[in-house]
């Protein structure tokens, strides 16, 4: 698990084995992130058998030579992968190796016009495992992030109160995350009343907050290009008998799979774990999304932990365990915690409760 943005290029050249004809284009900007440390929205890193170089534009020209010291850094105009592809026009390249998922079928295109001779050929993308487990430094950054997260949940618990709307708390907590360091929220903040909640991505809106609802609370924000990601549950008011028996379900699939949670565990298994609580409780039909993700410099990313993965969850990668049920009409009730994997167990990144606030 590599700190050094040099010792994660050189992992990367190791695991492609390039010879003198071939190149490796990255386009994805959280890749160019982690083997450069260059944050800026347009860049491409192109990999060649003895050479890696960025390629940026002008706006970039400072910024790059701050972020990015040791590395060759080329300055171009338009797009980044366009413009770093003009430059092995008059290279010998005989295979230009792309990550699939990121190219458009414009850059295919130009591609194809600037390197007619050239085979494309999409890789076996070495990012995804390279940088699901989190190194020492990664992982004091995200628990930061988190600690951010957690404190502006306790926060807004004091601006609570009836006729509040669910923008205006979502606006709140994203403004004291920022007030605290992050330079953003990690996604649309959720935050949802009662039966909008239902909702799994729920949009929040003009709705008024009004005694006897219940609050879902979904967000998260960036610090140092990493994200963090929670969601807590609030009744502002007593609760009733049905939301209290589905939350304790809810939380009961947390538990469960906070405990099988390991690295090796397959991420089918481990979803599958709180499926069967929330199944065994009557829910199962009422958890319609999977159990978790990886998160890092992106808020999705590898692995999943659903049940299309049929592949074991890597050492030291960070996911969410976000367990849910949804009435249509009536509630939602989500719980979510951030967890590292280890070969015996996980670690818990958040330090509070998962017990429903009550106000």
């Amino acid at each position: 698990m590599m700190d050094s943005v040099a010792q994660r290029r050189e992992a990367i050249r190791s695991h492609l084995d390039l010879d003198q004809e071939m190149v490796f284009l990255v386009a994805n900007p959280a890749d160019v992130t982690w083997c450069t440390g260059f944050t800026g929205s347009n860049s491409c890193v192109v990999f060649t058998r003895s050479r890696t170089f960025l390629v940026t534009d002008g706006r970039y020209t400072t910024q790059a030579a701050q972020e990015c010291g040791g590395l060759d850094v080329v300055i171009e105009t338009g797009t980044a992968l366009r413009a770093a592809t003009d430059l092995l026009r008059e290279e010998p390249v005989a295979t230009v190796l792309i990550q699939a998922e990121q190219v458009t079928w414009a850059d295919l295109r130009h591609l194809e016009h600037v390197l007619p001779m050239a085979e494309l050929l999409p890789v076996d993308d070495p990012f995804p495992v390279l940088r699901a487990g989190k190194s020492h430094g990664e992982v004091a950054v995200m628990q930061r992030a988190l600690d951010i997260t957690e404190q502006a949940f306790e926060r807004i618990l004091g601006s609570l109160e009836e006729g509040i709307t669910e923008n205006q708390v979502a606006a709140e907590l994203d403004y004291i995350q920022r007030s605290m360091g992050a330079s953003g929220p990690a996604f649309d903040t959720i935050v949802a009343f009662s039966d909008n909640a239902a909702k799994p991505h729920a949009r929040p809106g003009k709705r008024k907050l009004q005694h006897g609802d219940i609050i879902l609370m979904d967000f998260g924000c960036v610090l140092d290009g990493y994200h963090s990601d929670m969601t807590r549950m609030v009744a502002f008011g007593k609760a009733d008998k049905e939301f209290m028996g589905a939350y304790v379900a809810v939380q009961e699939a947390l538990d469960r799979a906070t405990l099988h949670a390991s690295s090796g565990v397959q991420g089918v298994v481990l979803d599958g774990v709180a499926r069967d609580v929330l199944t065994r409780n009557g829910y199962g039909d009422r958890f319609t999304h999977s159990l978790g993700h990886g998160v890092g410099l992106e808020i999705h990313e590898f692995p999943s932990v659903s049940a299309r993965n049929p592949h074991p969850l890597p050492d030291g990668c960070i996911i969410t365990l976000e367990p849910g049920v949804y009435l249509e009409g009536q509630f939602g009730i989500r719980i979510e915690n951030m967890v590292r994997l280890q070969p015996d167990g996980c670690e818990v990144m958040n330090t509070l409760t998962t017990e429903l606030t009550i106000l």
